[in-house]
């Protein structure tokens, strides 16, 4: 039982370390311009955007729009890729403590 409470420890360690880590993950994308730029990290979160102030023009706002989703989305694809690669490396870790279905 004891060791088994040591095993949930370190998962739970493993856990919030991946956590940490996956916030510390920066994924920066700009359109092909430089007029668009959006920062996000491998918590997926959108941490910030640029917009240079020649898309805020009204006929432009259908652009604006489907560039900001291309983005946004081709950020997160890349946040989500490094975030699979350091979740490998906590999943080969967790294996070593024996815990069954891991």
């Amino acid at each position: 039982m004891l060791n088994q409470m040591k095993q949930i420890y370190e998962m739970q360690k493993k856990a919030k370390e991946l956590q940490r880590q996956l916030a510390n993950i920066k994924v920066e994308k700009t359109n092909t311009s430089r007029s668009l730029t959006v920062r996000a990290n491998g918590a997926q979160k959108l941490e910030s955007m640029d917009i240079d102030p020649t898309w805020l023009a009204a006929d432009k706002k259908s652009a604006l729009e489907t560039s900001l989703v291309q983005l946004i989305n081709e950020a997160f694809e890349e946040a989500q890729k490094q975030s699979a690669s350091q979740a490998a490396t906590l999943m080969k870790d967790l294996k070593g403590l024996g815990i069954p279905g891991l």
